[in-house]
């Protein structure tokens, strides 16, 4: 089978950590479909009593800004499986991570008319447990058009050649739900990236990126599929104090809804979907469960 990316696009991603698929790969019939999905799963609050529907930048002494969000919405609107990129986009995660990259996880960002929020600078992997070795991508679909104005990605070009960078929970706040990069990084380097809906973007879990805030009349929605290769354990522990803070916010959440019988319906949810979503919770949620319940 012929590879998605040709070797440029793969020598891109490699050198900046990050590629720009410009051309819209989803029809729009397709993307209103998924649009209506995750939208109806935002206003519904579908997920938040398992922690997993919740306002990202939510802080103690926060902005009046907003950034919805909804983890894993896949385990609860199962049809969204049936997006015809995903096929297309496993096998970029293969040509870029190798043979053994799979379908890791999917999440929902939304960044609603005149108070979506800043998405704060980040990499994904510093969300990850310390203690194994990750290798993964995310491919941020824009289901809207993104725009400067209404808060299109950020990059940091070549960071992630830098390791895991500090991280400090959002603002400084001990109320926070999502953390910062807060050094490391020269954010006057940044590359701005406003893509047209349909198009995407890939990035290493380790590149730092952020977005601005949405002042417009235009909405902005993404949808990200995650994958990575087989966790593996690491021959160092790396320091991420950042964690146990967050797990006393949202995290705790989380851990009170299994706790309250909540593991059985997450095991059936696991249990119905596709075989990459039951051989990701193998891998990875058990280190994740793991972490919920320290201390």
């Amino acid at each position: 089978m012929e590879n998605p990316l040709t070797s440029a696009q793969v020598a891109e991603f490699r050198r900046q950590g990050f590629l720009v698929i410009e051309t819209p790969l989803i029809p729009e019939s397709e993307l209103e479909w998924c649009r209506k999905i995750l939208m109806r799963m935002l206003e519904g609050g579908e997920g938040r009593t398992e922690g997993r529907n919740l306002d990202l930048i939510a802080r103690e002494g926060g902005e009046d800004t907003v950034l919805p969000s909804v983890l894993q919405p896949s385990l609860y609107a199962t049809e969204l499986r049936r997006l015809s990129y995903r096929k297309t986009a496993l096998e970029v995660a293969r040509q870029l991570l190798g043979p053994q990259a799979d379908f890791a996880g999917d999440h929902t960002i939304f960044k609603p008319i005149h108070k979506g929020g800043v998405t704060p600078w980040h990499q994904d992997e510093a969300f990850r447990e310390p203690g194994f070795e990750y290798d993964e991508i995310s491919i941020w679909i824009a289901l809207t058009k993104s725009t400067i104005e209404n808060g299109a990605m950020q990059y940091i070009p070549g960071s992630h050649l830098l390791g895991v960078l500090p991280h400090r929970l959002h603002g400084g706040s001990k109320g926070a739900n999502t953390i910062e990069c807060h050094a490391g990084f020269d954010v006057s380097t940044a590359a701005v990236r406003p893509i047209p809906a349909g198009a995407m973007i890939i990035h290493h879990g380790r590149t730092v990126h952020g977005a601005a805030a949405n002042k417009t009349n235009t909405p902005r929605l993404a949808y990200i599929l995650q994958y990575s290769t087989p966790v593996r354990l690491s021959k160092e522990m790396r320091e991420a104090p950042w964690l146990e803070h967050l797990r006393t916010g949202n995290q705790q959440q989380r851990k009170r809804a299994l706790l309250r019988g909540g593991i059985f319906p997450e095991l059936f949810r696991v249990l119905r979907s596709d075989r990459h979503s039951v051989s990701f919770f193998w891998r990875r949620r058990v280190n994740q469960f793991r972490g919920l319940f320290k201390n």
